[in-house]
């Protein structure tokens, strides 16, 4: 598929959803109109009579997206787990799911045409359905991968991992973002600088935390410290 990059992460709780919100103002600052969106998503809240991924709600606010709730994020489950261990435990709860739901929300929204972010669910080895994980979706849409880490302790292992388990797939990495920068931790200083010796593939930031990032005044100044080499190398992607 052209035109798409997925945004994922090494663990839950990265910030991806909100990095991908910025992207997206950031690209919009360049002129150029990418969509968000979450395939997979998991302790949804109940819209329209299905369930919907509560940043997917965030993403249509806070962005001002005009697309149905059910296009930006086909499949859905009730609770908070992996879609896979969500799916068997909540079987029978309303959880919307179906490749067919996958197909049509790809085409409604005209993503084969337009410069789409793919986020993902927690890790890259997080369980789709069955054994099916989102390292797999990635490779079967043929997507490369922004990965989203954490800036501070314990990155390290988790990236290193993350990277390694895309690269066995053949999955292309094309950077990895430091995200949630605290001042005055040691492993916010060294973290960089031991991923560039340890990985062949960029690395920027780390990006600060920024106060209120879920609103849209904070998250235009979430947009604008994101790295610019981060920002014009998903722009030379999706264009």
């Amino acid at each position: 598929m052209r035109r798409a990059l997925a945004v994922v992460g090494t663990d839950t709780g990265v910030g991806k959803t909100v990095v991908t919100a910025a992207l997206v103002v950031a690209l919009r600052r360049r002129g150029l109109e990418a969509v968000p969106w979450k395939p997979y998503g998991s302790g949804g809240a109940r819209r329209d009579g299905r369930w919907v991924s509560p940043d997917v709600i965030w993403w249509r606010r806070v962005l001002g997206l005009l697309h149905p709730l059910a296009s930006l994020n086909p499949v859905c489950h009730r609770l908070p787990l992996a879609p896979a261990v969500a799916a068997r435990l909540g079987a029978g709860a309303g959880a919307s799911r179906s490749h067919r739901a996958l197909r049509a929300s790809w085409t409604g929204l005209g993503l084969d045409r337009t410069p789409t972010l793919v986020e993902g669910v927690g890790g890259v080895l997080v369980p789709l359905e069955g054994t099916r994980t989102v390292a797999d979706f990635l490779r079967a849409f043929r997507l490369p991968a922004l990965v989203v880490a954490r800036a501070g302790l314990g990155t390290l292992n988790h990236t290193l991992l993350t990277v390694e388990a895309l690269a066995r797939r053949r999955i292309r990495v094309v950077g990895v973002l430091l995200n949630g920068a605290r001042p005055g931790e040691a492993a916010t200083r060294s973290n960089p600088q031991a991923l560039r010796r340890l990985l062949r593939v960029p690395v920027w930031g780390p990006v600060p935390r920024v106060h209120g990032v879920r609103g849209r005044t904070g998250l235009a100044r979430l947009a604008a410290r994101l790295p610019d080499g981060l920002v014009r190398r998903v722009a030379g992607i999706l264009q």
